[in-house]
């Protein structure tokens, strides 16, 4: 996200669109809907590190039996360390104890996802920017095969990297909604990656020869050397991008606590760019090594826990210089070069992968085109690992990478961990590090940030008179702050923000709020139990637009996000609890993962009301043994209220056509799933000719009717 301006709280509060009240107040118990999902211990700085180590045998096997006295743990230099904590994880016992993703409870945002689940959570990450079209659907049918082999009820959610990355489909456990996410992601998408220019028939250079061979060498040469500079620039953009792309998604999964999977299809990009005698006048114009990039991606990966296991998306194909198209070769007179070029370049890109897989304790699945098999059975050996942790000694906390060795007394036992971790010291790095910018920033991510646990619920105003649409209650898991003591108290501080996105989604107004403050032990009990609560009245806009609550501990710089929709004003009855229903991967709720809502949380919504202020109502309603709307507001009122507060915000019609606002945006998602409390289940998809209804939940003609109408908006058509 590019943030091309930023407007002060203070001079927007005078209008006051979002009036900050009551800080830090502390809710009464009876809200026990909205208790902190987890009980909450006090947190010190105690710089654990742990690890997760997979054992397998030479038939790639899990090891299980061993015990903390057949693991040795070495630092840098080969310092010993102290094994402080042990823990064998065994998922094949958590799938047989089944695992489960609630639904959100309807205005329940939270950025906590599968928490409740058994399984580490799995994230499919589909690279559109470092993948030629060419494979792209053949990763899409890998993906999909993937789904078919993956256990019962693994938490997988679905990402999508173009010139930045976003959620296609949040966590969810249902294969259904996982298939219908990953059919609906566009096969388009940032343009083919740069060839090199040597073996390219359509770079300058080439393009001069073949017109006028008697062209000076000089001439040719400089040619050469500027496309080299150029292709190098290209890679060092979609590094940066990639390596972006890759910090957001450990910050989006670090809240979730063990360990966590990226499957991540891509053709990745070259580790490094060899330097080149035989093209240009200067050898090492347009080379250099991209390791260092990787390295930083892969340690905030390793921090988060998170292993990756790359999938090389071109699979074992044939050298593409011996394709017909391939002219390049008659001009050069040099096909062994574009061979060896060719070669070299994917034996650089897949050192890439092997670099992430081996950092982060994942593996490659490389030169194989079976992908979807190859990856399952690398998960299904780290099904089973080994937890260790240990305080480490002897080291400097400089804030560079400090590698970890572990190795076992067992014979035939193969060890795959992550190798090591940043030695962050906080309180320094903090003390030069401005809270402002560093909420805008997490603002400015593409994804939400888990590590401090935020939900966001949608409450009814104060008063029928008050002049805000909507108030929002903020709970935040003290889990991941920072307390101190401070004499008889205990000391926290943070800071947090509010962050208002115009209908594009490129600017956002900034409202900061400071936390900080002392507070007695029976107040910080009362947060064990239920979480530290604010409350926000909010002016709703005449359009949708989406929030962006931001927290960050000022001590650790630890930081927690949640995207929360601005309430739309079509949308009355707040009082029941109605708004927008959490249709599988909405676009307008596409960056707020799933949450797991406490066992007192409400019920899954079974309709979405409309209501105009004259009195005159309508729904959507699937409580029953069929999906119907009611009520005597006519659909050609509700339909347009329904397509803006899903579509409205960020997509518009160009060329008849249904677009992303965000050029490197997603396409809308045009399918809907509705789910009656006997469990039956309506998918009502529009993204075709006519709208598809499936499922064993009847939709009824009234029903029907109201998304025939949808479909017309949907497709850019006069409803």
């Amino acid at each position: 996200m590019v943030v091309k301006n930023y407007y002060c709280g203070e001079i927007f509060m005078r209008s006051s669109t979002l009036l900050l009240v009551a800080a830090l107040a502390i809710i009464a118990p009876a809200l026990s809907g909205q208790q902190a999902t987890e009980k909450n211990t006090l947190k010190v700085n105690t710089r654990l590190i742990t690890v997760d180590v997979v054992a397998t045998d030479s038939h790639g096997n899990p090891v299980r039996g061993l015990t903390e006295n057949d693991f040795k743990v070495y630092g840098d230099h080969g310092a010993p360390q102290s094994i402080a904590r042990f823990e064998f994880v065994d998922a094949r016992a958590r799938r047989a104890a089944g695992s489960s993703i609630s639904p959100s409870a309807p205005g329940v945002f939270s950025n906590q996802g599968p928490n409740n689940a058994q399984i580490a959570p799995t994230v499919i990450l589909l690279d559109a920017l470092n993948t030629e079209t060419i494979h792209r659907m053949q990763i899409r049918r890998d993906m999909i095969l993937f789904l078919q082999k993956l256990p019962k009820d693994t938490p997988v959610a679905v990402l999508l990297l173009g010139h930045t990355v976003h959620v296609v489909q949040s966590f969810t456990t249902d294969p259904a909604i996982l298939r219908a996410a990953i059919e609906r992601i566009a096969i388009g998408g940032p343009a083919d990656n740069e060839k090199y220019p040597q073996y390219d028939a359509d770079s300058a250079s080439n393009t001069v020869l073949q017109s006028d061979p008697q062209t000076p060498a000089s001439v040719v040469q400089g040619l050469q050397d500027f496309e080299k500079a150029n292709y190098m620039e290209m890679t060092q953009q979609r590094v940066e991008e990639t390596a972006d792309a890759m910090r957001a998604i450990a910050k989006f999964l670090g809240g979730y606590p063990g360990r966590k999977n990226v499957i991540w299809f891509s053709e990745a990009f070259p580790i490094w760019i060899e330097p080149n005698s035989d093209f240009g006048s200067d050898p090492f114009m347009g080379s250099g090594s991209f390791d260092s990039a990787v390295q930083a991606a892969a340690a905030s990966l390793m921090d988060a826990g998170v292993a990756v296991y790359p999938v090389d998306a071109r699979g074992l194909e044939p050298d593409q210089s011996y394709s017909a198209d391939k002219s390049f070769s008659d001009i050069q007179g040099n096909m062994a070069g574009a061979l060896n070029q060719e070669d070299q370049l994917r034996l650089n890109s897949q050192a890439t992968m092997e670099e992430m897989a081996n950092q982060t304790g994942g593996r490659p699945c490389l030169n194989t085109n079976d992908l979807a098999g190859c990856v399952f059975r690398a998960l299904n050996e780290d099904s089973s690992y080994y937890e260790l942790s240990y305080y480490p000694t002897g080291v400097k906390w400089d804030n560079q990478f400090h590698k970890i060795s572990i190795k076992t007394s067992v014979r035939g036992v193969q060890l795959d961990y992550r190798r090591g971790f940043i030695a962050t010291d906080s309180a320094t790095l903090m003390k030069y590090e401005n809270p402002t910018e560093l909420l805008k920033d997490v603002c400015r991510d593409p994804l939400p940030s888990t590590t401090i646990g935020i939900t966001v619920t949608a409450l009814p105003p104060a008063s029928s008179g008050s002049s805000a649409e909507i108030r929002y209650l903020l709970t935040i898991a003290p889990n991941a702050l920072t307390f101190q003591p401070d004499a008889q108290s205990l000391r926290f501080d943070a800071q947090m923000a509010i962050c208002e996105f115009d209908a594009k989604g490129d600017q956002f107004a900034f409202y900061p709020r400071d936390l900080s403050r002392s507070v007695s032990n029976a107040t910080f009990q009362s947060w064990q139990a239920n979480g530290i609560r604010n409350i926000f009245d909010y002016a709703a806009k005449p359009e949708d637009r989406r929030l962006r609550f931001a927290v960050i501990d000022l001590p650790s710089g630890e930081t927690g996000s949640v995207d929360v929709l601005a309430h739309p004003t079509e949308f009355g009855s707040l009082s029941s609890r109605t708004m927008a229903p959490p249709v599988a991967g909405a676009p307008a709720l596409a960056s707020s993962p799933a949450s797991a809502p406490t066992p007192q949380s409400p019920a899954a919504p079974t309709n979405v009301k409309f209501r105009l202020p004259s009195g005159k109502s309508g729904s959507l309603d699937w409580s029953g043994d069929k999906l119907v709307y009611q009520g005597d507001l006519g659909i050609e009122l509700s339909v347009p209220a329904f397509f803006r507060s899903v579509y409205g915000a960020r997509f518009s019609c160009v060329a008849g056509k249904l677009t992303s606002d965000d050029p490197s945006g997603a396409p809308p998602n045009f399918m809907f799933n509705f789910r009656s409390p006997s469990g039956l289940v309506a998918l009502v998809d529009l993204s075709g000719a006519v709208p598809f209804y499936s499922g064993n939940l009847p939709v009824d003609a009234s029903a029907q009717a109201f998304f025939e109408r949808l479909w017309k908006m949907c497709h850019c058509q006069a409803p």
